[in-house]
């Protein structure tokens, strides 16, 4: 089991116009036997801006625990406004834009990988369903 605590080291990074966003990484790939990449919980000053960075094979789930931020995915797409409670899911390969809101942010960023795609996945779950239920 890892144990972590809020007096563990976290990463501070300082914006533009002196905004800070604290990053603890609560756990990585290397630390757990699953298929997660990394398990982050971030502080976010007012008006602070902090990318999540996607690649292809991951997906990433935020939760607000306080706060307000908007999240962007992408410069055409709106962004939505996150509030304490809220989760986001953001698809396969979804880099997340966040900025805090007025009273500033705190989040858990959970980043999984995707399941593998394959072509016949789902012919091939259907087929085995069906066989298990014509079986007498």
């Amino acid at each position: 089991m890892i144990v972590t605590t809020d007096t563990g080291s976290a990463m501070v990074l300082l914006g533009p116009n002196g905004e800070r966003v604290r990053v603890r990484s609560l756990a990585r790939r290397t630390m757990l036997a699953s298929a997660c990449e990394t398990f982050d919980h971030l502080r976010l000053s007012p008006g602070a801006h902090h990318v999540l960075e996607a690649r292809p094979d991951t997906e990433t789930v935020v939760h607000v625990l306080r706060g307000s931020a908007l999240v962007g995915q992408v410069a055409d797409e709106v962004d939505h406004l996150a509030s304490d409670g809220d989760l986001l899911l953001a698809r396969r390969g979804r880099t997340l834009h966040l900025e805090a809101g007025p009273l500033g942010a705190e989040l858990l960023c959970l980043t999984l990988m995707a399941p593998r795609r394959s072509a016949g996945t789902r012919e091939s779950l259907a087929g085995r369903r069906a066989e298990r239920h014509s079986r007498p």
